[in-house]
């Protein structure tokens, strides 16, 4: 039996600021803003077993949509726990794995709030985003809903930021960062302008430059010299920034 069925759309960082570490783990804040125009496609059905169906380019136990599924069911009492033992799960993928785009994030998420919301589980929000922590980095922005957010800590700790939807211009290259190696080639943690966390995303695009916005843009670059051959080719009507850890580029109209 059907259950739901979504779209899922990915995020862009509008800045992304890396302020110090914890425990092995990489401090942050950031902007995360949802993008229309590209999206996967989440199915839930019910089924007599667990299944996860999907291009994805990681092994099960590795997969964010599987952690997404193990945590809620360990987390739920034995009575709810039988709603979401059997769930046939399936994605139509289109969001790029290692684009900077959140894609595996956002499809755990989703589903996290969406099932929650479908199976009549109960959870409030601050019990969705504890299992969202656990389960990795911007997932507590998917289950969120908001469409703009400032994020902080490890990215799981949301608040929602009022402003009309930012439309942009993706552009992917043909290759995947692997998001450890880039922040791994980060060294030197910068100062954060807690102005930022009040301007709106278009101010922010307009008066400074994709490096001086995500302190992952030049790790990435000396990780990945394709990226900057990318950079060369894109369209000069708009403004280009960087998203995560790469590999994609957004632009903004209003370039050269």
């Amino acid at each position: 039996m059907n259950l739901f069925s979504c779209l899922v759309y990915p995020k862009i960082n509008v800045f992304l600021k890396i302020v110090g570490k914890s425990g092995g783990y990489h401090l942050l804040n950031s902007r995360l803003c949802l993008v229309r125009g590209l999206h996967d496609v989440l199915c839930v059905k019910s089924a007599p077993k667990f299944s996860l169906k999907g291009d994805f380019d990681c092994p099960l136990a590795q997969n964010t949509l599987y952690k997404a599924w193990w945590l809620l069911k360990e987390r739920l009492k034995p009575a709810l726990r039988s709603r979401v033992e059997g769930l046939q799960i399936e994605v139509q993928k289109q969001i790029p794995a290692g684009g900077g785009l959140g894609g595996g994030s956002a499809d755990a998420g989703v589903f996290l709030r969406e099932v929650n919301r479908h199976l009549d589980l109960g959870l409030d929000l601050e019990q969705l985003y504890q299992i969202g922590a656990q389960v990795g980095a911007d997932v507590n922005f998917f289950i969120s809903g908001f469409s703009s957010a400032n994020v902080s800590h490890f990215g799981q700790i949301v608040q929602d930021f009022k402003e009309e939807p930012l439309e942009v211009k993706l552009s992917t290259p043909p290759l995947k960062c692997v998001t450890a190696k880039v922040y791994q080639a980060f060294k030197t943690p910068t100062a954060f302008n807690p102005a930022w966390a009040s301007k709106t995303s278009p101010e922010l695009l307009k008066a400074y430059t994709a490096q001086e916005l995500n302190d992952l843009y030049a790790p990435a670059l000396s990780l990945y010299p394709a990226l900057k051959e990318h950079a060369k080719s894109l369209d000069q009507n708009y403004l280009w920034f960087f998203s995560g850890s790469g590999s994609s580029f957004f632009g903004l109209k209003g370039g050269a």
